[in-house]
Protein backbone atom coordinates (compact mmCIF):
# COMPACT_ATOMS: atom_id res chain seq x y z
CA UNK A 1 0.00 0.00 0.00
CA UNK A 2 1.69 3.08 -1.11
CA UNK A 3 1.38 6.06 1.89
CA UNK A 4 -0.22 8.84 1.31
CA UNK A 5 1.39 11.82 0.91
CA UNK A 6 0.74 15.48 1.69
CA UNK A 7 -0.54 15.98 -2.42
CA UNK A 8 -2.83 12.76 -2.38
CA UNK A 9 -4.66 14.69 1.16
CA UNK A 10 -4.77 17.98 -0.90
CA UNK A 11 -6.45 16.11 -3.71
CA UNK A 12 -8.89 13.97 -1.52
CA UNK A 13 -9.31 17.75 0.10
CA UNK A 14 -10.01 19.14 -3.07
CA UNK A 15 -12.51 16.22 -4.11
CA UNK A 16 -14.40 16.68 -0.83
CA UNK A 17 -15.03 20.28 -0.60
CA UNK A 18 -15.20 21.59 -4.50
CA UNK A 19 -16.89 19.04 -6.14
CA UNK A 20 -19.94 20.79 -7.53
CA UNK A 21 -20.38 22.37 -4.16
CA UNK A 22 -21.38 25.39 -6.12
CA UNK A 23 -23.66 23.71 -8.10
CA UNK A 24 -26.40 22.96 -5.75
CA UNK A 25 -26.25 27.32 -4.43
CA UNK A 26 -26.60 27.84 -8.62
CA UNK A 27 -30.08 29.32 -9.94
CA UNK A 28 -30.72 26.95 -12.37
CA UNK A 29 -33.56 24.82 -12.43
CA UNK A 30 -33.53 21.55 -9.89
CA UNK A 31 -32.98 18.82 -12.64
CA UNK A 32 -30.20 20.77 -14.20
CA UNK A 33 -28.61 20.99 -10.80
CA UNK A 34 -29.24 17.48 -10.47
CA UNK A 35 -27.95 16.43 -13.52
CA UNK A 36 -24.50 18.86 -13.86
CA UNK A 37 -23.95 17.28 -10.03
CA UNK A 38 -23.88 14.24 -11.30
CA UNK A 39 -21.54 14.66 -14.34
CA UNK A 40 -19.34 16.95 -12.43
CA UNK A 41 -18.50 14.13 -9.70
CA UNK A 42 -17.85 11.68 -12.26
CA UNK A 43 -15.36 13.66 -13.55
CA UNK A 44 -14.15 14.60 -10.42
CA UNK A 45 -14.08 10.71 -9.24
CA UNK A 46 -12.01 10.16 -12.36
CA UNK A 47 -9.53 12.35 -11.62
CA UNK A 48 -9.28 11.12 -8.01
CA UNK A 49 -8.62 8.02 -9.20
CA UNK A 50 -5.27 9.67 -11.07
CA UNK A 51 -4.51 11.58 -8.42
CA UNK A 52 -4.90 14.93 -10.10
CA UNK A 53 -6.67 17.97 -9.53
CA UNK A 54 -9.69 18.67 -11.38
CA UNK A 55 -9.41 22.27 -11.30
CA UNK A 56 -7.97 23.79 -13.68
CA UNK A 57 -8.81 21.86 -16.59
CA UNK A 58 -6.13 19.37 -17.40
CA UNK A 59 -6.50 18.85 -21.32
CA UNK A 60 -5.42 15.09 -21.93
CA UNK A 61 -7.50 13.86 -18.91
CA UNK A 62 -10.38 15.77 -20.34
CA UNK A 63 -9.41 13.99 -23.64
CA UNK A 64 -9.48 10.51 -21.94
CA UNK A 65 -12.82 11.25 -19.83
CA UNK A 66 -14.76 12.53 -23.21
CA UNK A 67 -12.92 9.31 -25.00
CA UNK A 68 -14.82 7.23 -21.99
CA UNK A 69 -18.07 8.82 -22.72
CA UNK A 70 -18.20 8.63 -25.88
CA UNK A 71 -17.35 4.96 -26.42
CA UNK A 72 -20.39 3.96 -24.35
CA UNK A 73 -23.18 6.81 -24.31
CA UNK A 74 -24.92 8.78 -26.66
CA UNK A 75 -23.92 11.99 -28.34
CA UNK A 76 -26.72 13.87 -26.86
CA UNK A 77 -25.97 12.98 -23.30
CA UNK A 78 -21.73 13.45 -24.21
CA UNK A 79 -23.01 17.26 -25.12
CA UNK A 80 -24.71 17.21 -21.85
CA UNK A 81 -21.49 15.92 -19.30
CA UNK A 82 -19.36 18.95 -21.81
CA UNK A 83 -21.75 21.46 -20.44
CA UNK A 84 -21.65 20.41 -16.84
CA UNK A 85 -17.88 21.20 -17.20
CA UNK A 86 -18.01 24.14 -18.94
CA UNK A 87 -20.72 25.66 -16.39
CA UNK A 88 -18.52 24.11 -13.83
CA UNK A 89 -15.63 26.08 -14.94
CA UNK A 90 -17.84 29.47 -14.76
CA UNK A 91 -19.31 28.99 -11.26
CA UNK A 92 -15.22 28.70 -9.95
CA UNK A 93 -14.03 32.01 -11.97
CA UNK A 94 -12.18 29.60 -14.80
CA UNK A 95 -11.93 30.35 -18.54
CA UNK A 96 -13.80 28.25 -20.74
CA UNK A 97 -12.13 24.95 -20.96
CA UNK A 98 -13.16 24.13 -24.66
CA UNK A 99 -12.30 27.81 -26.18
CA UNK A 100 -9.35 28.63 -24.11
CA UNK A 101 -6.67 25.53 -24.97
CA UNK A 102 -6.34 24.86 -28.78
CA UNK A 103 -6.03 21.21 -28.23
CA UNK A 104 -9.45 20.83 -26.63
CA UNK A 105 -10.91 22.96 -29.44
CA UNK A 106 -9.48 21.20 -31.96
CA UNK A 107 -10.79 17.85 -30.83
CA UNK A 108 -14.38 19.01 -30.10
CA UNK A 109 -14.60 20.51 -33.92
CA UNK A 110 -12.97 16.70 -34.68
CA UNK A 111 -16.15 15.54 -32.58
CA UNK A 112 -18.59 17.69 -34.28
CA UNK A 113 -17.43 16.89 -37.48
CA UNK A 114 -17.64 12.97 -37.06
CA UNK A 115 -21.35 13.61 -35.12
CA UNK A 116 -19.95 11.76 -31.70
CA UNK A 117 -21.42 14.58 -30.22
CA UNK A 118 -24.80 16.46 -31.38
CA UNK A 119 -24.85 20.44 -30.94
CA UNK A 120 -28.32 22.11 -31.88
CA UNK A 121 -28.89 25.28 -33.20
CA UNK A 122 -30.58 27.26 -30.22
CA UNK A 123 -34.35 27.58 -30.70
CA UNK A 124 -35.87 30.57 -31.30
CA UNK A 125 -38.81 32.27 -29.24
CA UNK A 126 -42.20 32.89 -30.33
CA UNK A 127 -41.96 36.62 -31.95
CA UNK A 128 -45.32 39.60 -32.92
CA UNK A 129 -45.32 38.91 -36.64
CA UNK A 130 -45.42 34.62 -35.85
CA UNK A 131 -48.21 34.86 -33.78
CA UNK A 132 -50.08 37.51 -35.92
CA UNK A 133 -49.74 35.65 -39.21
CA UNK A 134 -51.12 32.57 -37.00
CA UNK A 135 -53.94 34.46 -36.28
CA UNK A 136 -54.57 36.10 -39.60
CA UNK A 137 -54.20 33.51 -41.35
CA UNK A 138 -56.61 31.60 -38.92
CA UNK A 139 -59.36 34.60 -38.74
CA UNK A 140 -59.30 34.88 -42.61
CA UNK A 141 -61.08 31.89 -42.65
CA UNK A 142 -62.83 31.44 -39.22
CA UNK A 143 -66.18 31.36 -41.34
CA UNK A 144 -65.26 29.45 -43.78
CA UNK A 145 -63.72 26.48 -41.81
CA UNK A 146 -65.62 23.02 -42.41
CA UNK A 147 -67.23 22.77 -39.21
CA UNK A 148 -65.52 23.39 -35.86
CA UNK A 149 -61.81 22.60 -35.67
CA UNK A 150 -61.32 22.81 -32.16
CA UNK A 151 -57.79 22.27 -32.22
CA UNK A 152 -57.28 25.39 -34.56
CA UNK A 153 -59.49 27.35 -32.52
CA UNK A 154 -57.61 26.40 -28.95
CA UNK A 155 -54.00 26.78 -30.87
CA UNK A 156 -54.82 30.45 -31.85
CA UNK A 157 -56.33 31.27 -28.22
CA UNK A 158 -53.35 29.48 -26.41
CA UNK A 159 -50.58 31.54 -28.71
CA UNK A 160 -52.37 34.94 -28.36
CA UNK A 161 -52.76 34.70 -24.61
CA UNK A 162 -49.37 32.97 -24.11
CA UNK A 163 -47.93 35.54 -25.70
CA UNK A 164 -49.44 38.89 -24.17
CA UNK A 165 -49.30 37.21 -20.46
CA UNK A 166 -45.80 35.19 -20.98
CA UNK A 167 -45.98 31.55 -19.41
CA UNK A 168 -44.30 28.76 -19.44
CA UNK A 169 -45.95 26.05 -21.44
CA UNK A 170 -46.55 23.84 -18.56
CA UNK A 171 -48.43 27.75 -16.79
CA UNK A 172 -50.30 27.80 -19.62
CA UNK A 173 -51.69 23.99 -19.94
CA UNK A 174 -52.67 24.23 -16.20
CA UNK A 175 -54.79 26.87 -16.67
CA UNK A 176 -58.32 26.24 -15.63
CA UNK A 177 -61.23 28.29 -16.71
CA UNK A 178 -61.20 29.55 -13.18
CA UNK A 179 -57.88 31.31 -14.00
CA UNK A 180 -59.58 33.42 -16.45
CA UNK A 181 -60.94 37.27 -14.91
CA UNK A 182 -62.93 39.86 -17.50
CA UNK A 183 -62.27 43.43 -15.37
CA UNK A 184 -65.11 46.18 -15.77
CA UNK A 185 -62.82 48.46 -17.97
CA UNK A 186 -62.15 45.40 -20.96
CA UNK A 187 -59.42 44.15 -19.31
CA UNK A 188 -58.68 40.55 -18.49
CA UNK A 189 -56.94 38.78 -15.36
CA UNK A 190 -55.03 35.64 -15.39
CA UNK A 191 -54.18 34.06 -12.54
CA UNK A 192 -51.26 32.01 -12.60
CA UNK A 193 -49.69 29.54 -10.32
CA UNK A 194 -45.36 29.02 -10.91
CA UNK A 195 -44.94 25.23 -11.50
CA UNK A 196 -41.30 25.73 -12.38
CA UNK A 197 -39.15 22.75 -10.22
CA UNK A 198 -41.97 22.83 -7.57
CA UNK A 199 -43.98 19.05 -8.84
CA UNK A 200 -47.39 19.90 -7.78
CA UNK A 201 -46.62 20.61 -3.68
CA UNK A 202 -45.55 24.63 -3.49
CA UNK A 203 -47.51 27.13 -5.68
CA UNK A 204 -46.85 30.89 -6.01
CA UNK A 205 -49.67 32.77 -7.17
CA UNK A 206 -49.49 35.37 -9.48
CA UNK A 207 -51.25 37.86 -12.10
CA UNK A 208 -50.98 39.00 -15.56
CA UNK A 209 -52.93 41.37 -16.76
CA UNK A 210 -53.85 41.86 -20.47
CA UNK A 211 -55.03 45.05 -21.76
CA UNK A 212 -58.56 45.66 -23.57
CA UNK A 213 -58.49 45.66 -26.65
CA UNK A 214 -57.71 49.12 -29.12
CA UNK A 215 -58.79 47.31 -32.52
CA UNK A 216 -61.37 44.81 -33.71
CA UNK A 217 -60.39 41.69 -34.74
CA UNK A 218 -60.57 42.44 -38.29
CA UNK A 219 -57.95 44.72 -37.94
CA UNK A 220 -55.41 42.91 -35.16
CA UNK A 221 -55.73 40.12 -32.92
CA UNK A 222 -56.05 41.25 -29.01
CA UNK A 223 -55.52 38.25 -25.99
CA UNK A 224 -58.49 39.98 -24.04
CA UNK A 225 -60.92 40.31 -27.11
CA UNK A 226 -60.54 36.68 -29.01
CA UNK A 227 -60.79 34.44 -26.04
CA UNK A 228 -64.08 35.67 -24.79
CA UNK A 229 -66.06 36.59 -27.68
CA UNK A 230 -65.17 33.72 -29.83
CA UNK A 231 -62.99 30.84 -28.68
CA UNK A 232 -64.90 31.05 -24.81
CA UNK A 233 -68.56 30.73 -26.19
CA UNK A 234 -67.21 27.62 -28.04
CA UNK A 235 -65.79 26.38 -24.86
CA UNK A 236 -68.88 26.81 -23.08
CA UNK A 237 -71.31 25.23 -26.32
CA UNK A 238 -69.04 21.76 -25.85
CA UNK A 239 -69.85 21.71 -22.52
CA UNK A 240 -66.32 23.19 -20.62
CA UNK A 241 -67.40 25.25 -18.41
CA UNK A 242 -67.23 26.61 -14.75
CA UNK A 243 -67.78 24.05 -11.95
CA UNK A 244 -70.83 25.21 -9.71
CA UNK A 245 -68.40 24.05 -6.55
CA UNK A 246 -65.82 25.87 -7.86
CA UNK A 247 -64.46 28.55 -4.76
CA UNK A 248 -61.21 30.08 -6.68
CA UNK A 249 -60.40 33.48 -6.93
CA UNK A 250 -57.48 35.36 -8.25
CA UNK A 251 -56.01 35.52 -4.91
CA UNK A 252 -56.25 31.59 -4.19
CA UNK A 253 -52.25 30.13 -3.54
CA UNK A 254 -53.47 26.60 -4.72
CA UNK A 255 -55.06 25.45 -7.91
CA UNK A 256 -58.63 24.23 -8.42
CA UNK A 257 -59.38 20.39 -8.31
CA UNK A 258 -62.92 20.86 -10.38
CA UNK A 259 -62.60 23.22 -12.77
CA UNK A 260 -61.51 21.70 -16.59
CA UNK A 261 -58.66 23.41 -18.32
CA UNK A 262 -58.59 26.31 -19.97
CA UNK A 263 -57.03 24.81 -23.09
CA UNK A 264 -58.39 21.29 -22.54
CA UNK A 265 -57.76 18.06 -25.12
CA UNK A 266 -61.50 16.31 -25.84
CA UNK A 267 -61.05 12.80 -25.43
CA UNK A 268 -63.18 9.69 -27.01
CA UNK A 269 -66.62 10.34 -26.20
CA UNK A 270 -66.74 13.94 -25.08
CA UNK A 271 -70.29 15.25 -25.45
CA UNK A 272 -71.77 18.71 -24.10
CA UNK A 273 -73.88 16.84 -21.50
CA UNK A 274 -71.03 14.33 -20.31
CA UNK A 275 -68.16 16.48 -21.06
CA UNK A 276 -64.88 14.07 -21.05
CA UNK A 277 -61.68 16.48 -21.19
CA UNK A 278 -57.82 16.35 -20.63
CA UNK A 279 -54.52 18.73 -20.27
CA UNK A 280 -52.74 19.90 -22.63
CA UNK A 281 -48.96 18.43 -23.01
CA UNK A 282 -45.88 20.28 -24.09
CA UNK A 283 -46.19 17.83 -27.59
CA UNK A 284 -49.70 19.82 -28.53
CA UNK A 285 -48.30 23.04 -28.67
CA UNK A 286 -45.13 21.75 -30.15
CA UNK A 287 -47.39 19.72 -33.42
CA UNK A 288 -49.22 23.02 -33.81
CA UNK A 289 -46.43 25.06 -33.83
CA UNK A 290 -45.04 23.07 -36.37
CA UNK A 291 -48.23 22.94 -38.33
CA UNK A 292 -48.32 26.73 -38.26
CA UNK A 293 -45.51 27.37 -39.20
CA UNK A 294 -45.04 24.70 -42.53
CA UNK A 295 -48.42 25.91 -43.29
CA UNK A 296 -46.59 29.77 -43.38
CA UNK A 297 -43.85 28.63 -45.28
CA UNK A 298 -41.18 28.29 -43.27
CA UNK A 299 -38.37 26.59 -44.58
CA UNK A 300 -36.78 25.74 -41.27
CA UNK A 301 -39.69 25.19 -38.78
CA UNK A 302 -37.77 23.09 -36.12
CA UNK A 303 -35.95 26.69 -35.41
CA UNK A 304 -38.51 27.97 -33.49
CA UNK A 305 -40.16 26.69 -30.31
CA UNK A 306 -43.46 27.49 -28.51
CA UNK A 307 -42.37 25.62 -25.21
CA UNK A 308 -41.07 29.22 -23.70
CA UNK A 309 -43.22 31.61 -25.08
CA UNK A 310 -42.02 34.23 -21.97
CA UNK A 311 -38.91 34.71 -23.61
CA UNK A 312 -39.82 36.24 -26.65
CA UNK A 313 -43.15 38.51 -24.53
CA UNK A 314 -39.77 40.01 -22.49
CA UNK A 315 -37.63 40.13 -25.34
CA UNK A 316 -40.23 42.53 -27.01
CA UNK A 317 -41.35 44.16 -24.07
CA UNK A 318 -37.53 45.55 -23.82
CA UNK A 319 -37.91 46.31 -26.62
CA UNK A 320 -40.39 48.17 -26.92
CA UNK A 321 -38.68 50.58 -23.94
CA UNK A 322 -40.79 48.62 -21.17
CA UNK A 323 -39.49 49.50 -17.32
CA UNK A 324 -37.27 46.05 -16.64
CA UNK A 325 -39.12 46.05 -13.32
CA UNK A 326 -42.75 45.32 -14.73
CA UNK A 327 -41.21 42.82 -17.48
CA UNK A 328 -39.70 40.62 -14.93
CA UNK A 329 -42.37 41.02 -12.64
CA UNK A 330 -44.97 40.13 -15.05
CA UNK A 331 -42.99 37.16 -17.17
CA UNK A 332 -42.35 35.63 -13.38
CA UNK A 333 -38.39 36.33 -13.21
CA UNK A 334 -38.22 37.90 -10.11
CA UNK A 335 -37.04 36.28 -6.82
CA UNK A 336 -38.79 36.99 -3.57
CA UNK A 337 -41.15 36.34 -1.09
CA UNK A 338 -44.79 34.87 -2.29
CA UNK A 339 -46.95 36.91 -3.12
CA UNK A 340 -44.48 39.14 -4.23
CA UNK A 341 -45.68 39.35 -7.75
CA UNK A 342 -49.43 41.00 -6.51
CA UNK A 343 -47.90 44.20 -5.38
CA UNK A 344 -47.71 45.32 -8.75
CA UNK A 345 -50.83 47.97 -9.40
CA UNK A 346 -52.96 46.49 -11.97
CA UNK A 347 -52.45 49.71 -14.27
CA UNK A 348 -48.77 49.46 -14.11
CA UNK A 349 -48.85 45.21 -15.11
CA UNK A 350 -51.13 46.37 -18.43
CA UNK A 351 -47.76 47.91 -19.82
CA UNK A 352 -46.72 44.53 -21.21
CA UNK A 353 -49.68 43.69 -23.00
CA UNK A 354 -50.01 46.99 -24.23
CA UNK A 355 -46.78 47.12 -25.77
CA UNK A 356 -47.51 43.54 -27.14
CA UNK A 357 -50.15 45.43 -29.23
CA UNK A 358 -48.80 47.94 -30.35
CA UNK A 359 -46.02 45.75 -31.56
CA UNK A 360 -49.13 44.21 -33.70
CA UNK A 361 -49.62 47.14 -35.51
CA UNK A 362 -46.01 47.90 -36.47
CA UNK A 363 -45.24 44.57 -37.71
CA UNK A 364 -48.98 44.82 -39.41
CA UNK A 365 -47.59 47.58 -40.85
CA UNK A 366 -44.18 46.61 -41.61
CA UNK A 367 -45.17 43.68 -43.59
CA UNK A 368 -47.34 45.51 -45.96
CA UNK A 369 -44.40 47.14 -47.42
CA UNK A 370 -42.14 44.20 -47.57
CA UNK A 371 -39.25 44.06 -50.41
CA UNK A 372 -39.67 41.64 -53.49
CA UNK A 373 -36.03 40.35 -51.46
CA UNK A 374 -38.63 38.81 -48.57
CA UNK A 375 -40.24 36.85 -51.63
CA UNK A 376 -38.99 33.63 -53.10
CA UNK A 377 -37.52 33.86 -56.55
CA UNK A 378 -39.45 30.61 -58.30
CA UNK A 379 -42.40 30.05 -58.96
CA UNK A 380 -44.18 27.49 -56.07
CA UNK A 381 -45.94 25.38 -58.13
CA UNK A 382 -44.30 25.10 -61.58
CA UNK A 383 -40.48 26.04 -59.60
CA UNK A 384 -39.46 27.87 -62.45
CA UNK A 385 -38.57 31.54 -62.45
CA UNK A 386 -39.20 35.03 -64.69
CA UNK A 387 -40.65 38.50 -64.27
CA UNK A 388 -44.39 38.61 -63.64
CA UNK A 389 -45.07 36.73 -60.31
CA UNK A 390 -47.39 37.37 -58.15
CA UNK A 391 -46.52 37.99 -54.67
CA UNK A 392 -48.48 36.24 -51.83
CA UNK A 393 -49.96 39.33 -49.63
CA UNK A 394 -50.42 36.96 -46.34
CA UNK A 395 -47.59 38.01 -43.33
CA UNK A 396 -44.54 35.70 -43.66
CA UNK A 397 -45.38 34.04 -46.78
CA UNK A 398 -42.75 33.73 -48.74
CA UNK A 399 -44.49 31.99 -52.29
CA UNK A 400 -44.49 33.54 -55.50
CA UNK A 401 -46.83 32.11 -58.57
CA UNK A 402 -47.07 32.73 -62.46
CA UNK A 403 -50.91 33.91 -63.13
CA UNK A 404 -50.88 30.46 -65.64
CA UNK A 405 -49.69 28.22 -62.80
CA UNK A 406 -52.56 29.47 -60.76
CA UNK A 407 -55.47 29.73 -63.52
CA UNK A 408 -55.16 33.71 -64.02
CA UNK A 409 -55.50 35.39 -67.45
CA UNK A 410 -54.17 38.96 -65.84
CA UNK A 411 -52.08 40.43 -63.10
CA UNK A 412 -54.95 41.06 -60.04
CA UNK A 413 -55.19 44.70 -59.03
CA UNK A 414 -55.96 43.90 -54.84
CA UNK A 415 -55.17 41.57 -52.37
CA UNK A 416 -53.75 38.42 -53.90
CA UNK A 417 -53.54 35.10 -51.29
CA UNK A 418 -51.17 31.76 -53.17
CA UNK A 419 -53.49 28.57 -53.13
CA UNK A 420 -51.88 27.67 -50.38
CA UNK A 421 -52.93 30.86 -47.56
CA UNK A 422 -56.54 30.92 -49.62
CA UNK A 423 -57.33 27.23 -48.65
CA UNK A 424 -58.85 27.19 -44.95
CA UNK A 425 -56.45 25.44 -42.57
CA UNK A 426 -57.58 21.85 -41.20
CA UNK A 427 -55.99 19.81 -38.21
CA UNK A 428 -54.95 16.79 -38.78
CA UNK A 429 -56.55 15.64 -35.96
CA UNK A 430 -60.10 17.46 -37.63
CA UNK A 431 -59.31 15.35 -41.19
CA UNK A 432 -58.93 12.26 -39.27
CA UNK A 433 -62.68 12.64 -37.70
CA UNK A 434 -63.82 13.76 -40.72
CA UNK A 435 -62.46 10.87 -43.33
CA UNK A 436 -63.74 8.40 -40.61
CA UNK A 437 -67.52 9.91 -41.10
Amino acid sequence: IRPRTLEDSLVDDFFRVLCGSEIPQSSWALATRRSYQAWVTSFCNFCAARRICPLPIDPDHFLRWLELLITKLAGRTVTVAISAIVAWCALNNLPHPIEANPVLRRAWKGLVRTRSVRVTPQKLPLTELLVLAIFQDFWRHHNLLPGEDFVLLRSVALFLTGFESGPRVREATMWTVCDHWPQPDGSQVLRFLDTKNNYDQNYLNSVASLAPAEYTLDIFPAASSFPLRVYLPVLRSLGVHRHPHCIATPDSMAPCRVCPRLFPTLSRGHTPTRPATGTMTAQHVSVMLRFWLLRLGVKQPDRWSGISMRSGTASLAALMKVDPEIVRWHCRWSRGVPGVYTVKPHHARLAVSQAVGRSYVLAGTAAARRPDSDFDDECHICKDGGDDLLMCDAIMCRRVAHPACVALTRIPTGIWFCNVCATPPVSHSYAHRQGKR
